[in-house]
C-alpha cells in the first residue's frame, strides 16, 4: 500500500482518522515552537503532566523490552504526534511510523525534522489492521496507547506477520482490569464538566481482550505493570489538581504498588510480545 493512501470503506478507521486529525491540529497549535524531542526524553515534554502519571517509567520499560535497537528496523504503530518515533530514532533505530491520521503524520514529520532524526523515520499512512509493509520486515514493534483503538485479532495477526521470528514488542496501553476505573470511564467523561478525550470506537484492554489478542498472535503475550496509576486518575476532577490532593493521590498509588496482587488496579499497563521463533 503506498505511503500516501489508506484503505477506505472502514467507517471505524475513518472516524478514528477524523478524530486524530482534529487532535493533531490542536496539539500543533499548543506545541508552537516546542516541537523537538531530545535524545534522553522519556515523555513528551510538551505535556508536562505525563511524569505525574508515570509515563517515563512506562516508556523506560518499553525500551528495555525492545533491547538494543541500534540499526534495527522498529515499527511505531499509531505514532500520533511522533514523540515515540523520534525517541526511537535518537536511540539508533530505523523507524517505520504508522498512523491513520494524515494530520498526525504531518505533525510527526515536523517533530522529527526539528529533532534532527527525519532521515531515520519512514512515515506511512496505514492502519494497524493493514500496515502494508513486507512480511518479517521488523526487528521490533511498539506503540503508545494504540492497541485499544484496533480490531485486536486482526491487528495481532498483522503484527505477527511483519515481525521477524523471535522479535520483541511492547505497547503502553490503557487497561480495563480495574472495574471501578472502567465504570468511571464509562459514566463520567463528557458529563459534569469533565472532558471526554476518547472516541466511541476505542475500549481499554480487558483480560478478555488480551486473551483474544493472544489467541490471534503467533507468539507470546504478557501484561506488565511497571507503575501503578489508579487514584491519580482523579486528576480529571478539577478539584483534585492542587498540590496537596495530587500528592495524596500519588501516595495512595505507591501504596497500591507494594500491596500483593494490586498492581493490576493500574489504569496503564505494558503489553509485551515475543514473536514465535
Amino acid at each position: 500500500m503506498p505511503a500516501d493512501t489508506i484503505a477506505s470503506g472502514d467507517d471505524r478507521i475513518d472516524r478514528e482518522a477524523s478524530h486524530w486529525d482534529a487532535v493533531a491540529a490542536s496539539e500543533r497549535a499548543e506545541l508552537a515552537e516546542d516541537l523537538a524531542v531530545l535524545p534522553d526524553d522519556l515523555h513528551d515534554r510538551a505535556k508536562p503532566w505525563l511524569p505525574y502519571l508515570d509515563l517515563p517509567a512506562l516508556t523506560t520499560r518499553l525500551l528495555e523490552t525492545l533491547g538494543d535497537i541500534r540499526g534495527r528496523r522498529v515499527l511505531d504503530l499509531g505514532t500520533g504526534n511522533g514523540f515515540l518515533a523520534a525517541a526511537l530514532a535518537h536511540r539508533g533505530a530505523e523507524v517505520v511510523a504508522v498512523d491513520v491520521s494524515p494530520a498526525s503524520l504531518d505533525l510527526a514529520r515536523a517533530r522529527a525534522e526539528t529533532s534532527g532524526v527525519l532521515d531515520s523515520i519512514e512515515f506511512r499512512l496505514a492502519s494497524a489492521e493493514e500496515i502494508g509493509i513486507p512480511d518479517a520486515s521488523c526487528d521490533a514493534v511498539c506503540g503508545l496507547f494504540v492497541l485499544h483503538h484496533t480490531q485486536l485479532p486482526v491487528a495481532a495477526r498483522e503484527l505477527a506477520r511483519v515481525m521477524r521470528p523471535g522479535a520483541p514488542g511492547a505497547f503502553v496501553e490503557t487497561m480495563a482490569y480495574n472495574p471501578v476505573l472502567s465504570a468511571a470511564r464509562a459514566l463520567l467523561p463528557g458529563r459534569f464538566g469533565l472532558e471526554k478525550s476518547s472516541t466511541d470506537d476505542e475500549a481499554p484492554l480487558s483480560p478478555a481482550a488480551v486473551r483474544r489478542f493472544q489467541a490471534a498472535f503467533d507468539g507470546k503475550v504478557q501484561v506488565e505493570w511497571p507503575a501503578v496509576v489508579c487514584f491519580r486518575m482523579g486528576c480529571y476532577v478539577p478539584a483534585l489538581r492542587g498540590k496537596v490532593p495530587a500528592a495524596m493521590l500519588r501516595g495512595a498509588d505507591r501504596l497500591l504498588g507494594v500491596l500483593p496482587g494490586l498492581r493490576r488496579a493500574s489504569y496503564f499497563g505494558l503489553v509485551t510480545l515475543r514473536r514465535a521463533a
